[in-house]
């Protein structure tokens, strides 16, 4: 209903036009400003919600781009890498700090929701850095072939010729 109701009403007064907004073109200053807030931790989703950078797209943009390498300088994706390594190693002594927080509420005895949370935010973080740093964070497997050292495994197929089993099915009785 509301979604025929707003056809209508758009038909009538039709919403304005977007305009596609600013073209921001690469900048060493915006994106230092850019990496060194992404080392910092914060998600690029929130630095670029102010007014003076570009949003996130534009950064992404910039970082699947080849740019020209200029005065010896490191390409931008690099740099965008390793911020975001760096970032990510920043989330993983914020897992350290939740846990070592006090968990004590007003009244001055264990706060059963505080613990919840925390016990969440752990949870969440270390699901993103097992994802994103499997190496480092991730559950480590490994497959282990015990044996006679000396003997080497030997893996054998063998094809064996079966007899075929045949019934015989009994013969309908004459009513």
């Amino acid at each position: 209903m509301q979604r025929e109701l707003r056809r209508i009403a758009d038909a009538i007064d039709p919403p304005p036009k977007r305009s596609r907004g600013r073209q921001w073109t690469f900048s060493e200053e915006i994106a230092g400003e850019i990496l060194d807030r992404l080392a910092a931790g914060e998600r690029l989703e929130d630095i670029c919600r102010e007014v003076h950078l570009p949003p996130a797209s534009t950064v992404r943009s910039w970082a699947i781009e080849r740019e020209p390498i200029r005065n010896g300088a490191t390409p931008f994706a690099e740099r965008y890498a390793r911020a975001k390594a760096i970032g990510l190693e920043r989330l993983a002594d914020e897992v350290i700090a939740i846990s070592d927080a006090s968990c004590i509420g007003l009244n001055g005895e264990a706060d059963n929701a505080l613990v919840q949370k925390q016990r969440l935010q752990v949870d969440s973080r270390k699901w993103m850095l097992s994802k994103l740093l499997p190496k480092q964070y991730g559950d480590k497997v490994t497959q282990e072939l015990v044996g006679n050292p000396d003997a080497p495994i030997v893996t054998r197929i063998e094809l064996v010729p079966v007899a075929p089993i045949t019934r015989r099915l009994p013969k309908p009785e004459a009513e």
